[in-house]
C-alpha cells in the first residue's frame, strides 16, 4: 500500500523536473564585474563555451582569425606560411599558401593577419615578405602593396630603418585600407583602394611628466642615452565598424586613454569614456589572480549597438563595453579547461557568438551567450531604438540574475527620468551608484518642489525676516545678552568651576579665529585657553569629520562608507596631531622656541576651529546641491583648510616668538621631521612584526620537530 502511495509523488517529481527550464551551462572560469568602488564581484557567466575547434591538424601558429558573413573562419598560420579556412564545424574549406602573378607562382611567408571584405576580396598581411597580398574571392591575384626601399628614402616621412611588416588590416569608408605595421610608431597606415600610401592617422601622443622633462634637461648626454626614450606606443590590432570608425588597441601604454581608441577616418579619437572605470580591462591589477600588472589588450571586435569586446592576452579574458565605455561583463581566463586559454591571440564575432583564437593550443573557442548576456544585449538594443519601457523591463530581467548589476539600476532609472518620475529615478540611480544621472534627476526634482511650494517658501521667508526685525526693534538680543552675562557673573568670593573655565576657553576660540595674533597671545600669556578647552575643540573636530564622512551628499561623497572604520579615521587624525605637537616641541626646543608642549597642544587645537564651523554646514549643504554646484562645497572646504593652516602658522609665530622667516623654515622642517618619524615608526613596527613571526616559527619548529 505504501509503494502505491509513493507512485503519484514520484510522477509529480518527474513532471516538475521535466518542466523546469534549463538555465545555462557551467563554465570552468570565474566571471565577475567591477562595482563603482572598483571591487571585483562575481556574476553569472555571460558567455559559455559552445565548442572548441581544434586546428592542430591544419595550423601550427595561429596568429589571427577573421569570420566572414557566411560563418567561415579564416585563420592566419604563420609557421606553415598559409591561410586556412574552416567552417563553423571545423571542417576544412580551403587553404591559401600561394598565388600566381605574371612573374610566376609566389608563396606566402609568415602571414600574421587576414581580412575579407563584403565583396569577397581577400587581404593577407604577408608579414615575412613585407607586403599585403590582395586576392579575389577565387584566390586569384589582384594586387600587391609593398614599399620600395628607394621610395621610402625619398619620402622622408618614415623613421630610419623602416620595414613594412603588416600585422592587422581593415577596410573603411571609400574602400580605404587601414594597416597596422609592426615597429611603426607614427600611427595607422592609410592606403587607397589601389594601394597608394596616403599617410598616417591616429598617432598616439606621448606626454612626458614634468619630472621626466626636468631630469632630461639636467642629464648629461650619456645619461640621456641610457634613459628610456619617449617613443609613442604601437597599435596592436584594429577593427572597423559599419560607419567607418576604426577601433584599435594598444598592447601596453602608461596612458590609460591610449589603450583603446575609436578613430574617425580623419584620425580623431572619438571613443566615449563616460563609464565608471577607464577602458583598460582589469581594474584590480593584483588580487584578482596570480597575474600582476595592467591587462595586455591585443585585439578588439566591434559588435552591434556600439558594443565592442577586447581580448586580454595576459589573463586570457574578454572584456565587453557599451558605446559609452561602461564595462558590461567579463569572461574567460588562463588555464587548460574549455573556455580558458594558454596564449590567446585574436578575437572576432559571428552573430551573437564570440570566437577566440588560442595560439598556444591552436584552437578556436566558440562562446555562446547565456540568457544573462542576452538580457543585457536586449536592454541596450531597446534603449538604442528608443523603446525605453522595454529596455527597463529587460534590465529588470538582468537584476533577477545579478541583483548587484549597477548598470541595470541606471537603465531603469533613465526610464523613470524620461517619465518625469524624478524621485523614483533618483532612487534607482542611487542603487546604481550613478552620480551623474542622479544629479540630473535631483535638479529636476528640486525645481519641481520649489515650483509647487513657491508661495509657501516665500511666505516663510517673509515671516522669518519680519520676526527678526521685530525682535531687533524690541531689543530682544540685547536683553538676552545682558541676562546671560548676569547669569555668568561671579558672586563676590566665588571661584570659577572647571566646567565653566573649559566652556569659556572653548568660547574664546571665536575671538581667536578673527583676531589670531591677539588671541594666541592671550591664550599663552593671559591663560584664556587651557588643555581641557583645547581637548574639547579637538574632539569637536573629530566629530565634525566623522559627520562629514558619513553624511556628505551622494553626489559628492565618493567614499565607500561600508568599509570606513570610525576608530581608524579618528586614530589617524589624532596620531597626526600628536606627531605634529611632538616634533614641533622637539625642534623648537632646540631653536629657542618659547612654547612648551602644553602651549603647542593648545594653540594647535584652537587653530582647527574653522574646520568645526565650516564642515558641518557644508555637509548639510552638500545634500541639496547638484554636481555642477559642487564647486561651492569644495570652495568652502578649501577655505576651512587654508584658514586653519593660516591660524596654525600665526600660532607658531606667536607662541614661539619667531620671526616670519624663521616660522616658515621651522614649519617646513617640522613637516619633514613628521615624515621621518612616521617612516622610522613604520619601519620599527615592521621589524617587530617580523621578529614575532620568527619567534613563532622557531617555537613551532621546536615543539613539532624536536
Amino acid at each position: 500500500m505504501k509503494s502505491k502511495r509513493l507512485i503519484p509523488l514520484l510522477l509529480l517529481i518527474c513532471v516538475f523536473t521535466l518542466l523546469t527550464p534549463e538555465y545555462c551551462d557551467a563554465a570552468a572560469y570565474r566571471s565577475y564585474n567591477y562595482d563603482y568602488w572598483g571591487e571585483a564581484l562575481p556574476t553569472p557567466d555571460p558567455y559559455v563555451p559552445e565548442k572548441i575547434i581544434d586546428l592542430n591538424q591544419y595550423v601550427k601558429d595561429l596568429r589571427d582569425i577573421y569570420v566572414t558573413a557566411d560563418g567561415n573562419i579564416w585563420a592566419a598560420d604563420s609557421s606553415n606560411n598559409r591561410i586556412v579556412v574552416v567552417n563553423q564545424d571545423g571542417e576544412l574549406v580551403r587553404i591559401i599558401d600561394s598565388f600566381v602573378t605574371e612573374s610566376g607562382q609566389q608563396k606566402l611567408n609568415s602571414p600574421e593577419s587576414v581580412f575579407v571584405n563584403s565583396d569577397g576580396i581577400i587581404y593577407i598581411a604577408d608579414t615575412g615578405n613585407q607586403r599585403i597580398v590582395i586576392l579575389n574571392s577565387d584566390g586569384e591575384f589582384k594586387n600587391i602593396i609593398e614599399f620600395d626601399p628607394e621610395a621610402v628614402k625619398k619620402a622622408q616621412i618614415f623613421a630610419e630603418g623602416f620595414r613594412f611588416r603588416p600585422r592587422s588590416i581593415g577596410q573603411g569608408v571609400g574602400d580605404k585600407l587601414y594597416v597596422i605595421s609592426a615597429g611603426v610608431y607614427d600611427g595607422i597606415m592609410e592606403f587607397t583602394s589601389e594601394g597608394i600610401f596616403e599617410g598616417f592617422i591616429g598617432a598616439p601622443r606621448v606626454t612626458p611628466s614634468p619630472w621626466e622633462v626636468f631630469w632630461y634637461r639636467v642629464a648629461t648626454e650619456e645619461q640621456r642615452a641610457r634613459r628610456r626614450l619617449f617613443i609613442p606606443v604601437e597599435f596592436s590590432k584594429l577593427d572597423i565598424d559599419e560607419i567607418g570608425f576604426i577601433y584599435t588597441t594598444v598592447a601596453s601604454s602608461e596612458d590609460k586613454s591610449q589603450i583603446v581608441k575609436r578613430l574617425s577616418p580623419s584620425g580623431t579619437d572619438s571613443l566615449i569614456r563616460s563609464g565608471k572605470h577607464p577602458v583598460v580591462g582589469d581594474i584590480l591589477i593584483s588580487g584578482v589572480d596570480p597575474y600582476s600588472g595592467m591587462s595586455t589588450l591585443i585585439d578588439i571586435a566591434v559588435r552591434e549597438n556600439g558594443l565592442y569586446s577586447v581580448l586580454d592576452s595576459k589573463r586570457g579574458r574578454v572584456f565587453t563595453y557599451d558605446s559609452y565605455g561602461n564595462l558590461l561583463y567579463i569572461f574567460g581566463g588562463p588555464g587548460s579547461h574549455d573556455g580558458m586559454f594558454d596564449r590567446p591571440s585574436a578575437i572576432d564575432t559571428y552573430e551573437e557568438k564570440i570566437l577566440v583564437a588560442d595560439r598556444g593550443k591552436n584552437t578556436i573557442t566558440v562562446f555562446k551567450p547565456t540568457v544573462y548576456a542576452q538580457a543585457i544585449h536586449a536592454a541596450i538594443e531597446y534603449y538604442e531604438r528608443g523603446d525605453y519601457d522595454k529596455s527597463a523591463e529587460m534590465w529588470r530581467q538582468v537584476l533577477k540574475f545579478d541583483a548587484g548589476y549597477e548598470m541595470a539600476y541606471t537603465g531603469i532609472g533613465r526610464n523613470y527620468l524620461l517619465q518625469e518620475d524624478f524621485a523614483t529615478a533618483m532612487y534607482y540611480f542611487r542603487l546604481g551608484e550613478d552620480r551623474t544621472n542622479y544629479s540630473k534627476a535631483f535638479d529636476y526634482y528640486r525645481n519641481e518642489l520649489v515650483t509647487k511650494n513657491a508661495s509657501k517658501i516665500i511666505s516663510g521667508i517673509v515671516i522669518i525676516i519680519g520676526l527678526i526685525v521685530l525682535m531687533v526693534k524690541l531689543g530682544v538680543p540685547m536683553k538676552v545678552k545682558s541676562q546671560v552675562s548676569a547669569a555668568l557673573a561671579l558672586e563676590p568670593g566665588e571661584t570659577k568651576s572647571a566646567l565653566r573655565t573649559t566652556l569659556e576657553g572653548v568660547w574664546y576660540a571665536k575671538h581667536i579665529i578673527f583676531h589670531p595674533f591677539d588671541g594666541f597671545w592671550d591664550v599663552k600669556h593671559e591663560k584664556r585657553g587651557n588643555v581641557a578647552s583645547a581637548t574639547v575643540i579637538l574632539a569637536l573636530v573629530l566629530i565634525s569629520m566623522i559627520i562629514n564622512i558619513f553624511n556628505t551628499g551622494f553626489v559628492i561623497n565618493t567614499r565607500d562608507i561600508r568599509y570606513v572604520n570610525i576608530w581608524r579615521e579618528m586614530a589617524s587624525v589624532l596620531a597626526t596631531f600628536i606627531l605634529w605637537c611632538a616634533v614641533n616641541w622637539g625642534f623648537t626646543t632646540l631653536t629657542d622656541g618659547k612654547g612648551s608642549f602644553k602651549d603647542i597642544y593648545i594653540y594647535s587645537a584652537y587653530a582647527l576651529t574653522p574646520m568645526i564651523l565650516i564642515l558641518i554646514p557644508i555637509t548639510i549643504f552638500s545634500n541639496y546641491i547638484t554636481a555642477d554646484e559642487s564647486y561651492f562645497y569644495y570652495l568652502f572646504y578649501s577655505i576651512a583648510v587654508i584658514w586653519s593652516m593660516g591660524l596654525l602658522f600665526i600660532g607658531t609665530i606667536t607662541t614661539h616668538d619667531y620671526s616670519l622667516g624663521k616660522a616658515v623654515l621651522s614649519i617646513l622642517i617640522i613637516v619633514v621631521g613628521i615624515v621621518v618619524v612616521a617612516f622610522i615608526g613604520l619601519l620599527f613596527f615592521m621589524i617587530i612584526d617580523r621578529l614575532i613571526l620568527f619567534v613563532m616559527d622557531l617555537y613551532n619548529e621546536i615543539v613539532y620537530r624536536v
